[in-house]
């Protein structure tokens, strides 16, 4: 072997290093990224504004198990919002719902771990929710239209149950009738 290859065997030696090494680098940074992410979304579950929408919604959980009629103007609400007067704690629903969506959106785009993000809200958080969400799906859902055609953030959530389902989470499609 001459001095030429034994070079060019070296330096192919260290490119092949510095490419694997890169490539390490990079995995590893995009792992703490989402990571970081999830966490920090975690964070903001348990900031006083969440927790105060919450508890706020988590009433009106309560009273769609004890009477599913109490949430009904709820679900008028979102079937025509237009004409229909904006409900109690209607905010409160709408915002809960929409960092479930959040959430969504960033599993969907690879952002968060889905893993981690799945043990963190799921069974944990989600569950609590999920059947007044149910609720909301069946009840717009309802006179004249079709299952699938669902306001996009509804179908987001319906999204995010099947994307817990397939970490072995399981959740009551339709809810109780509101």
């Amino acid at each position: 072997m001459t001095t030429a290859e034994i070079i060019s065997i070296c330096s192919l030696a260290v490119f092949s290093f510095s490419l694997s090494l890169a490539v390490w680098n990079f995995a590893y940074n995009l792992r703490y990224s989402r990571v970081s992410l999830t966490e920090r979304l975690h964070e903001l579950w348990w900031s006083k504004d969440m927790m105060d929408t919450r508890e706020e919604v988590y009433g009106l959980c309560r009273e769609a198990a004890m009477d599913p009629a109490a949430v009904s103007s709820l679900g008028a609400y979102y079937r025509a919002p237009l004409v229909t007067p904006e409900p109690p704690r209607r905010a409160a629903f709408g915002k809960l719902v929409g960092f479930f969506c959040n959430i969504e959106v960033y599993l969907a785009s690879k952002v968060l771990d889905e893993r981690i993000t799945c043990d963190l809200f799921a069974e944990a958080h989600y569950a609590d929710y999920q059947p007044l969400i149910a609720a909301m799906r069946a009840s717009v859902a309802r006179p004249g239209r079709a299952s699938d055609d669902l306001p996009k953030w509804l179908e987001m959530t319906r999204r995010l149950e099947r994307r817990f389902a397939r970490w072995g989470v399981t959740f009551n499609e339709s809810g109780p009738a509101v």
